[in-house]
């Protein structure tokens, strides 16, 4: 066989690096063999806790089962993710500052329900992620579960709170309680919670899609809006 004065067969070199879409945000990013290892074994197992939840409901997925899907040994698991629920719901969710922009600009009337839009698209993720897709399915499908993640993830609320108090930095005219951004901020996304939590049970599915209306967030943020309204 002959060779290259490197060493190397004559032909296409084998490559040691990938490109590949970041599933996220839709940016291109080199990825190593390695790395690619790492993310495939990661997604296996999270696209196995995501069906097994979608199939047979979140309370009855163990790691035992999650591990027998994906054919990997409990140890495994756990070098990848700290608790079962992470591998059911996601990491904590980063926000892309170009769909955060589109939402707060066409929502930014309401800031309730821009901050729910903003969370709803984010677990949604890429159109071609069979797993984010799935994984905002199980969300619609079992209520209470968009609440109870937000809750437990300080790092997914506390991102969305930064996000909130910057665009009212930016757009004083939002603001209603001046002085106190801090403390608005968290009120808009304690809101937000509850109100995605509604307006996501009424996803429509169309050709493997999930069509994310607003009406219904909106619906429900104006019925939180008559509970919270002073008494008379």
């Amino acid at each position: 066989m002959s060779t290259t004065g490197g060493g190397w067969p004559k032909g296409p070199r084998p490559l040691s690096r990938i490109v590949k879409a970041d599933t996220r945000t839709g940016s291109v990013v080199s990825e190593g063999l390695r790395e690619r290892k790492v993310r495939l074994s990661r997604r296996r197992m999270e696209k196995a806790a995501v069906d097994l939840a979608y199939e047979n409901g979140i309370g009855s997925v163990t790691v035992e089962q999650v591990c027998a899907a994906a054919e990997v040994s409990r140890s495994t698991f756990f070098n990848y993710f700290p608790s079962l629920e992470q591998a059911i719901f996601g990491p904590p969710l980063e926000y892309d500052p170009d769909l955060t922009e589109r939402l707060l600009r066409e929502h930014g009337h309401d800031l309730v329900v821009a901050a729910s839009l903003i969370v709803t698209e984010s677990v949604r993720g890429q159109d071609n992620d069979e797993v984010t897709r799935r994984r905002l399915a199980l969300f619609a499908r079992e209520p209470g579960t968009t609440t109870a993640v937000s809750w437990s993830s300080h790092v997914s609320r506390e991102r969305l709170v930064d996000v909130i108090r910057a665009w009212l930095k930016t757009h004083p005219e939002l603001v209603r309680l001046p002085g106190d951004l801090d403390t608005e901020a968290r009120l808009i996304v304690a809101m937000s919670i509850s109100v995605g939590d509604e307006g996501i049970r009424e996803l429509e599915e169309i050709d493997g899609d999930f069509v994310i209306d607003p009406e219904p967030y909106r619906r429900a943020r104006r019925g939180l809006a008559r509970i919270l309204a002073d008494p008379e």
